[in-house]
């Protein structure tokens, strides 16, 4: 087992209120009994795998407490502690758990996130996948601004593929981009003959670019923090999935 499906099987146990243990809301041996219960259906005592599988549900419960989601201790005072200790909910954390949904299961793995996005690396091309890779590493070393500015960058680099693959003229679409106001007129190559909808999503998702990219280049102290980070993630997702579907509309 990776970290990354340990991380989503603990949200799982958390969104079904199945990670509980002690004064806990996330007992992270809860989700190596869980495991060792799934892997060995017919065998009664399981200390050997839940032995084995407990170091990377330590680890996962210590990646949702660095994404904000829970906290080291119990949950209130007064409540059972035990020398292994465990994690509760955070406020952020409580809100997270009702809005979960794949994508955001998705972002709090970081493997399977970049195994994602390099995914679309052969349709948007290297720049792109360039620029994901380093929001990713931003977002895991906890550099707020520094991932939302690269998922403006990676948002933008897809716009520059389907203007390319469209136009068929990179050099063309590239000095275009370089003008004054060069993002608009990179936009307005994609969007100039398409219908209303696909027009009014992808200047809604081009938006990601100047939300994230500019608010990074303007030199002022930034608010941005792991909450903003992960949406700011999330977008670009939605973003590569629908270019992705729309792809031989938008390039026609």
């Amino acid at each position: 087992m990776d970290l990354d499906e340990a991380i989503a099987t603990l949200l799982e146990l958390l969104r079904n209120d199945r990670a509980r243990n002690y004064g806990y809301d996330l007992y992270a041996r809860t989700g190596a009994e869980f495991a060792a219960r799934q892997r060995h259906p017919h065998e009664h005592y399981l200390d050997g795998p839940v032995r084995e599988l407990s170091p990377i549900f330590y680890e996962a419960a210590w990646e949702l407490c660095r994404r904000g989601l829970v906290r080291p201790g119990v949950r209130r005072s007064g409540e059972q502690a035990v020398e292994e200790g465990g994690y509760s909910l955070t406020v952020a954390g409580r809100v997270a758990l009702t809005n979960l949904d794949a994508a955001a299961i998705l972002i709090a793995q970081p493997g399977s996130l970049a195994a994602t996005f390099n995914g679309y690396r052969k349709l948007f091309g290297d720049g792109f996948h360039q620029r994901a890779m380093e929001a990713i590493r931003c977002r895991n070393a906890e550099a707020w601004l520094a991932c939302c500015a690269m998922v403006g960058a990676a948002a933008e680099s897809v716009l520059l593929a389907i203007a390319i693959t469209k136009e068929r003229d990179e050099e063309r679409v590239l000095k275009a981009y370089r003008a004054n106001r060069g993002r608009q007129t990179v936009l307005n190559m994609i969007i100039g003959q398409a219908d209303a909808q696909r027009r009014n999503t992808l200047t809604t998702f081009a938006g990601i670019v100047s939300l994230w990219r500019d608010d990074a280049a303007h030199g002022r102290a930034s608010l941005i923090d792991t909450s903003n980070a992960d949406e700011a993630l999330r977008q670009p997702l939605h973003m590569c999935q629908w270019v992705a579907r729309e792809w031989d509309n938008l390039t026609a």
